[in-house]
């Protein structure tokens, strides 16, 4: 019985270090900076991200970048973190902390686009010099 609750622990303690270790890596991009040809692709100012802003971003980084499905920035997974979050935010207990949350997750999305319209960019300039 003890070696079951050992077990259980375990993997909870996993499960609990892998969530904040995912969490940890797509926050730390979210806290990078944006260029200003986000403003002028997207028509959003970088400095006024909102929680709000994030399916508008998501839907340009799947317009604009339809090879992002087979890469892995993790869009899907904060996509989906995001919406459950959404839900959250209608408590008023939390509302503070998932509006938090979910600008985190906006800005996130932002500098997966940002990104993104760089290295199209830089193919455009590549082939252009072939």
């Amino acid at each position: 019985m003890i070696s079951l609750f050992i077990l259980g622990f375990s993997l909870f303690a996993l499960a609990k270090f892998g969530v904040a270790q995912w969490r940890a890596l797509w926050v730390s991009v979210a806290t990078q900076r944006v260029s200003e040809s986000l403003q002028l692709s997207t028509g959003i100012d970088g400095a006024a991200i909102g929680p709000g802003d994030f399916d508008a971003l998501k839907g340009f980084c799947e317009r604009l970048s339809p090879e992002l499905k087979q890469t892995s920035s993790w869009l899907k997974e904060v996509s989906a973190y995001y919406h459950m979050v959404s839900l959250i935010e209608k408590l008023p207990a939390l509302s503070v902390w998932a509006n938090r949350e979910m600008q985190l997750c906006s800005r996130y999305a932002a500098v997966v686009l940002d990104q993104n319209l760089a290295m199209s960019l830089d193919r455009q300039m590549a082939g252009r010099s072939i």
